[in-house]
């Protein structure tokens, strides 16, 4: 497949400008709930705030990409962020007793606007702009990421625990008006004639079925868990081996977030130069091999920041090409479906890999359990690679349906 130079569609990028700026509020009230739930609920806060956050992603995805494909976008997307938004001010002033059932709400916001943009997106972007469209909403997350722990921390030092949820409250007002101002919308078509379960089930259907998106979530789940791993366990090996403190710690954490917003910056010119979405996810994962296991050998700190650029590049070369593939051979019916499963495996993934992450450090030292995470995946990367790297040599897209898009 030839691509061209297109351009993004501005459309796409006020809503990735919106979404960024949504996602920047989030971080920044996580970090307030955080800390809210550690002094008021005690040691386990922590955990039951990130629990409560992830819980309804996993739990409503079939519920949620079934109102994606069955709801239009634009009153769907307006009503969850305003919802979202109206929880942010309920969670400013809640009690104890309902910090974690409004935190478990807005979740549950999150769980059905996710795909609700994701699939919105595809249906503003033609195929050759799509890579291009998905390295630009990455880039604006991960640019929000790097800001908002800083941020988040900032605010809550100086204003407390208000303040925080007030902003996200804000942001989620103004990303509510995006799909309003801009009069764009996604058009569901009612295709399937099977029970409500099983049409809710579609999504897992179809990647269960498909041996290229079968393969696709199993890399990405397993690269996910990997990552998670390392995550859990970083402190105490840039703390301890590497022998940093807490400026280290965020140095590093921003290597990896300015890695993935450079590729997500050059995805346009990456997808022209390499027309071959499969060969660019296997190159991704193949880098996030190679970096993870160079990251357990490293004794210095700016070694592992050196290394830790180029598994941000690695994991945004992997996060835009599956996307592309994701939407290439999901149909327009169901890829609110599919958007949904697939956010249900990974919130799987990131919740098991804090639990083997927590359990492997009882037994085994950090630089032990970044080598182990990078054989793993070398072992899921050689075993599931195949059947993506055969996606060439299909016809392309197995999505025959045309996406249909309304501006009125």
């Amino acid at each position: 497949m030839s691509f061209r130079s297109p351009e993004t569609p501005a459309s796409v990028r006020a809503i990735a400008a919106g979404r960024a700026l949504s996602f920047l509020g989030d971080e920044v009230a996580l970090i307030a709930m955080l800390f809210r739930g550690r002094a008021e609920l005690g040691h386990a806060g922590v955990a039951l705030v990130l629990a409560a956050g992830m819980v309804p992603l996993l739990a409503l995805a079939p519920v949620a990409g079934l109102l994606v494909d069955r709801v239009r976008a634009r009153p769907l997307l307006v009503a969850t962020c305003l919802v979202q938004g109206a929880t942010c001010v309920g969670l400013a002033w809640s009690t104890t007793a309902t910090l974690l059932p409004l935190v478990a709400i807005l979740a549950c916001g999150t769980a059905i606007a996710s795909p609700a943009w994701q699939a919105l997106v595809t249906v503003l972007v033609d195929d050759e702009q799509l890579p291009a469209a998905v390295g630009l909403l990455q880039s604006a997350n991960a640019a929000a990421g790097v800001l908002g722990p800083f941020v988040g921390g900032l605010l809550l030092g100086t204003f407390g625990f208000h303040i925080p949820l007030i902003l996200d409250a804000v942001t989620f007002g103004a990303l509510a008006c995006i799909p309003v101002v801009l009069r764009v919308d996604r058009v569901p078509e009612r295709t399937g004639r099977g029970t409500t379960r099983s049409e809710a089930l579609v999504g897992f259907a179809r990647i269960a079925r498909d041996p290229v998106l079968r393969a696709l979530v199993v890399l990405a789940t397993c690269l996910i868990c990997t990552l998670g791993v390392v995550n859990v366990v970083e402190l105490l090996f840039i703390t301890g081996p590497l022998h940093a403190g807490p400026l280290g710690y965020g140095l590093l954490g921003s290597c990896m977030a300015v890695g993935m917003l450079a590729v997500g910056m050059s995805a346009g010119t990456i997808s022209r130069r390499v027309p071959s979405p499969p060969k660019l996810f296997a190159a991704g994962c193949v880098g996030l091999c190679v970096t993870v296991g160079l990251l357990g050998l490293t004794f210095s700190l700016w070694q592992a920041a050196s290394i830790l650029l180029v598994t941000g590049a690695a994991n945004g070369l992997v996060n835009i090409s599956f996307g592309v593939l994701l939407t290439r051979r999901s149909p327009n019916e169901v890829r609110g479906r599919v958007f949904a499963a697939v956010q249900a495996a990974v919130g799987a993934a990131q919740i098991s890999s804090m639990v083997i992450g927590g359990a492997l450090l009882l037994a085994f030292a950090p630089r032990s359990i970044i080598l182990g995470g990078a054989a793993a995946s070398v072992i899921a990367v050689a075993a599931a690679i195949a059947p993506v790297l055969r996606a060439d040599r299909e016809d392309g897209s197995s999505a025959t349906a045309s996406p249909e898009v309304v501006a009125a």
